[in-house]
C-alpha cells in the first residue's frame, strides 16, 4: 500500500522524508476503533483524530458550513489533518478544486499511508500532500492567481488538539494569498515596462561599461553596511551617521537620495529597481553622481544606466523568465533574488557582498504623525481607510510595532513585510539591525537604537574593489534568435483564427512575448477564458507581437 501511495506523491521532498521512515517507528502510540456508523476511527495517544460517533457525516457537516461559494477547477482547498483519509475523499468527490493536505505529523501521514490507499486520489494530478507549512505555502504562491478562492478545511477534533498550528496555517494562507495579490498588481502594472526596461539596458550595457554586481561577491567580509530607506525615522539619524561615517559602506535607495545629499551624507551605492520615474529621484543631481555608484536590476528604468554615476553595477533577477533565459546564453551571469523593491535589493546586495553586519536607518515601512518619508512627505487621505500615492489607492492597515503597540501603515507595506521576513530567513543572517524608533517589527531584525550598535573599526575599501571591476557584456544573437522562432510559433498559431492552449503555449513559451502580455495572459485565465475576452486578447496578442518584435529591432537584436 505504502509504495502504492509513494508513487503518486508529487512532492519529492515529503516522499524523501517518508522513505527513510520505517512503520515501526510510525506506528508507536497509534491505534484505531470502530464507530458506530461502522467507520474505523484513528486514534494517537488514544486521542480521536476524527469525530467519535459519525466522522464522515462531521466532515459532511464542517464542509457545508465552511465553504458557502461555488469552487471551480482553479481555486484550492487546504486541509488540515489527515486522519484515516475520510476528509480527503469528501473534499475530492465533492469539488472540482486543487486540494493542499497539510498533515503536521509526518509519523501519522507515514503510518495512515501504509495502511489507506489513496493513490487514485494522488494520481488524478488534483492532490498536494505535505507535512511542512512553508512547503505548502511555497505551492500556494507558485499556483495561485488573484481571485481563485481558497478555503482553509479541517477535522474538528483535529483543530482542537493542534488549535496553533491551524492558527499558525491560517494566518499564513492569508498573508501568502494577499502577498501574491499585489505581486499580481505589480505584474499588471509593470510586465510591458520590465520588458521594455530590459531590452534597453542589454542595448545600453553592450554600448558602455558597466560591471556585474556578483563579481563583488564576498569582497566586503568584516565590514558593516549601513542601508538608508526612505522611512521618517531616518532623519533622527543623519547627524549619527555623518560622526561614523568611515565606518560604515552606506547604501541608499534611490527614493531618499536627494534627502542625504541635502544632509551631507554621500552614499557609496544608490540602490534603483524602479520600472520608471527613476529621473525624479536623481535629476538635478548631475554633479554628486559621479561620486557614487549604481546597483540596479537589468528590469529597472533605463535612467539609472545612463546619469553618469561613477561605476554602474547590475544585478540579474532569478525570478524573470526572460533573464533566465539570457542567462543561458551567459553563463557568467548569476541570478539573484532581488525582492521587488530598492530597499530588498540594497540587503540582498549586501548579504551577497559579505557585509558581517548589515544595519538599516529608516526602514520603518509605516507612518508616525501621517509622515511617510524622512522628506517629510505626508500621507493624502481620500477617505478613513484610503490614501492615495501617486493617484494609486492605498488601504490602510495596522501592524505590529517595535515598541510593542500597533502602529499604522499601508496593506501593500503590511504583505511587503512578511516577504522581507522570508528574505531574511533566506539569507540566514543574524547581524541584521534595524534602528527605527516607532515602525514595524520585522521578524529576523534586531531592533536597536543606531547609538547601541556596536560598530566594526574597519576601513571602507570600496574605491579600491571597485577599481578592480572588469566591464561586461551580454551576447545576444543566439537568445534573440531564439526568442524570434518562439515568436514565430506564437504567430503560427494566430494564423488559425482562433483561442486555443496551442495559443497560450507559445505564449508562455515565447518569453519576451509572454513578459510583455503576462497583465493579459493573467486577465484571461482569472476569467476562466471568458468568451468576451477571448476576441480582445487575440488582438492584443496579434498588437504585441508586432510591437515586441519592433522592440528587438531598434535596440539592434534582431
Amino acid at each position: 500500500m505504502f509504495n502504492k501511495n509513494m508513487e503518486f506523491i508529487n512532492n519529492e521532498a515529503l516522499k524523501s522524508r517518508l522513505s527513510e521512515m520505517k512503520l515501526e517507528e510510525s506506528r508507536w502510540d497509534m491505534s484505531y476503533c470502530m464507530t458506530p456508523t461502522n467507520d474505523y476511527l484513528l486514534m494517537k495517544n488514544d486521542v480521536p483524530i476524527d469525530d467519535i460517533n459519525d466522522p464522515r457525516g462531521a466532515i459532511k457537516d464542517m464542509l457545508k458550513k465552511t465553504i458557502k461559494s461555488q469552487m471551480g477547477e482553479n481555486d484550492i482547498i487546504i486541509t488540515f489533518g489527515f486522519g484515516l483519509g475520510y476528509l480527503l475523499d469528501e473534499v475530492f468527490n465533492t469539488y472540482p478544486s486543487k486540494i493542499f493536505v497539510y498533515e503536521p505529523d509526518i509519523k501519522l501521514l507515514h503510518f495512515v499511508l501504509n495502511m489507506v490507499d489513496i493513490s487514485e486520489h494522488l494520481a488524478s494530478g488534483r492532490v498536494f500532500i505535505t507535512n511542512d507549512l512553508n512547503e505548502l505555502l511555497d505551492k500556494l504562491s507558485e499556483v495561485y492567481i488573484t481571485k481563485d478562492k481558497v478555503e482553509v478545511v479541517y477535522l474538528k477534533n483535529y483543530a482542537v488538539v493542534k488549535s496553533q498550528e491551524l492558527l499558525e496555517l491560517s494566518q499564513k494562507v492569508y498573508e501568502t494569498c494577499k502577498s501574491k495579490t499585489v505581486d499580481v498588481n505589480t505584474i499588471a502594472r509593470f510586465s510591458e515596462t520590465w520588458l521594455v526596461n530590459t531590452i534597453k539596458n542589454i542595448n545600453t550595457i553592450n554600448s558602455g561599461d558597466f560591471y556585474k554586481l556578483s563579481d563583488l561577491e564576498g569582497k566586503f567580509f568584516g565590514q558593516t553596511a549601513l542601508i538608508l530607506a526612505a522611512g521618517p525615522s531616518l532623519a533622527e539619524n543623519f547627524e549619527k551617521i555623518k560622526a561614523n561615517r568611515e565606518k560604515y559602506v552606506i547604501f541608499a535607495v534611490n527614493k531618499v537620495l536627494r534627502t542625504v545629499l541635502a544632509n551631507g551624507i554621500t552614499p557609496d551605492f544608490v540602490v534603483g529597481l524602479d520600472a520608471e520615474y527613476i529621473s525624479a529621484t536623481m535629476a538635478g543631481l548631475e554633479e554628486y553622481l559621479p561620486k557614487m555608484s549604481y546597483i540596479t536590476d537589468l528590469r529597472a528604468d533605463n535612467y539609472g544606466l545612463t546619469s553618469g554615476f561613477k561605476k554602474t553595477l547590475v544585478s540579474f533577477a532569478s525570478n524573470d523568465a526572460v533573464i533566465k533565459n539570457l542567462a543561458d546564453y551567459n553563463k557568467f551571469m548569476k541570478l539573484y533574488e532581488c525582492g521587488g523593491s530598492s530597499t530588498t535589493m540594497a540587503f540582498i546586495s549586501a548579504v551577497k557582498m559579505g557585509f558581517e553586519k548589515i544595519v538599516f536607518s529608516g526602514l520603518d515601512l509605516a507612518f508616525k504623525d501621517n509622515v511617510m518619508y524622512a522628506n517629510g512627505e505626508t500621507i493624502k487621505r481620500v477617505s478613513e481607510e484610503k490614501i492615495a500615492i501617486n493617484d494609486v489607492e492605498k488601504t490602510l492597515t495596522k501592524v505590529k510595532s517595535v515598541t510593542g503597540k500597533e502602529v499604522l501603515t499601508r496593506d501593500d507595506y503590511a504583505a511587503f513585510i512578511k516577504h522581507f521576513e522570508t528574505l531574511i530567513k533566506d539569507s540566514g543572517y543574524t547581524e541584521i539591525y534595524n534602528t527605527t524608533s516607532f515602525g514595524a517589527d520585522i521578524e529576523g531584525m534586531r531592533n536597536v537604537p543606531f547609538d547601541n550598535i556596536s560598530l566594526l573599526n574597519t576601513s571602507n575599501t570600496t574605491a579600491i574593489l571597485l577599481g578592480e571591476l572588469s566591464p561586461f557584456k551580454l551576447e545576444t544573437k543566439d537568445w534573440a534568435q531564439e526568442e524570434l522562432f518562439k515568436i514565430n510559433s506564437v504567430i503560427e498559431n494566430l494564423s488559425k483564427g482562433e483561442f486555443s492552449p496551442a495559443l497560450m503555449s507559445s505564449i508562455v513559451k515565447a518569453s519576451v512575448l509572454y513578459q510583455y502580455m503576462q497583465a493579459d495572459v493573467l486577465k484571461v485565465l482569472q476569467s476562466k477564458a471568458n468568451e468576451e475576452l477571448i476576441g480582445e486578447f487575440i488582438t492584443k496578442t496579434k498588437n504585441s507581437v508586432k510591437n515586441v518584435i519592433d522592440l528587438l529591432q531598434r535596440n539592434r537584436l534582431i
